[in-house]
């Protein structure tokens, strides 16, 4: 082989090598590749990594969980240091144990607090959000009880240490976990097209517009939440009630304000910024205001969202299950 030719091969061979460890090393910051295991997790591989790769993965914890500066940040506590207490989730399990047991009226452990807030979300709400969190063990997630295990195996190894043997699950939860998953299957009477679904949700000038306020994949509005995951957390059911009843239950970090400026404007919409001169709202129309804090008369919660609830008037019933077709495609 000549040198020349051997150079080039030389130059190829490194160049591919190079994308080669460029990659694996986004795949490594995104959190994707060594975060899911390459088998299933059963009694016998019950462990930290694997329970990592659940909640980053299958579980879909990070939507409104993060650790430290990844994942979400506003519909559930920071499970890192950055979190509540100024702990992690493994240390501050403990003194969420003693608050619960001063609550129940008896002991509680820190292992049991972290059993309860995944499958009893609801018992215990932290202080400062709402009790908006899923049952994972439900449609659509149906985590296996092995995979929870393994989930509050991670959470315990987040300032704390990880001890299998003081997780205990309740009898004949895998049982009762399959007789609520057959409960809750659900399917709407029409399949509806996703397609005809997509184009009503990003067409600005179709009677659903969702794209205006939504986003998914990053195209569309930032008004209201980000739907790129959504049926991958919530079933058909939630979905349904979420557009015909979208005041029922306003996600966290978009409720409504209503500001009365000195001058007689009404500004209604979701809280973005405010700082010790300014307030900035962003509007149903995705306008940012922003108001000086010197022309305020009144700033007030709302309860009523600011998406429309006429979609049963606005939309037939072949163009409603178009739509919800779509959005339970966002998995």
């Amino acid at each position: 082989m000549s040198r020349p030719v051997l150079g080039v091969v030389i130059f190829t061979v490194a160049l591919v090598l190079v994308f080669v460890w460029i990659g694996e090393v986004i795949t490594k910051i995104s959190g994707e590749g060594e975060r899911r295991p390459s088998v299933a997790i059963t009694a016998g591989n019950i462990t930290p990594e694997a329970g990592e790769a659940v909640f980053w993965g299958k579980g879909k914890c990070s939507t409104c969980h993060a650790v430290g500066s990844r994942g979400g940040s506003i519909r559930g506590p920071n499970q890192g240091e950055t979190g509540p207490l100024g702990t992690a989730i493994g240390a501050r399990a403990e003194e969420r144990a003693r608050e619960r047991a001063r609550a129940a009226g008896k002991p509680f452990t820190a292992a049991e607090y972290l059993v309860e807030s995944l499958l009893d979300p609801g018992a215990y709400v932290v202080q400062g959000y709402k009790n908006e969190m899923p049952n994972p063990m439900r449609p659509p997630i149906k985590l296996k009880p092995e995979e929870v295990k393994a989930v509050i195996l991670y959470l315990q190894s987040l300032g704390g240490t990880a001890d299998v043997a003081a997780i205990k699950l309740p009898p004949g939860l895998e049982a009762a976990a399959k007789a609520v998953a057959t409960a809750d299957e659900w399917k709407p009477y029409l399949a509806g097209d996703p397609k005809k679904g997509e184009e009503l949700f990003f067409n600005p000038e179709s009677n659903a517009a969702c794209g205006k306020c939504h986003a998914v994949n990053g195209k569309g509005g930032t008004v209201g939440p980000e739907l790129t995951g959504v049926a991958g957390t919530r079933d058909a059911r939630f979905i349904i009630e979420s557009i015909l009843e979208s005041s029922k239950e306003i996600a966290s970090g978009y409720e409504p304000i209503l500001v009365i400026t000195k001058d007689g404007r009404y500004v209604t919409g979701i809280l973005k910024k405010e700082d010790a001169n300014t307030v900035e709202v962003v509007d149903s129309q995705a306008e940012t205001q922003r108001i000086p804090k010197g022309e305020i008369q009144q700033k007030a919660p709302q309860k009523t969202s600011l998406m429309p609830e006429n979609f049963r008037e606005i939309l037939t019933v072949e163009e409603f299950h178009d739509l919800l077709a779509f959005l339970q495609t966002l998995k």
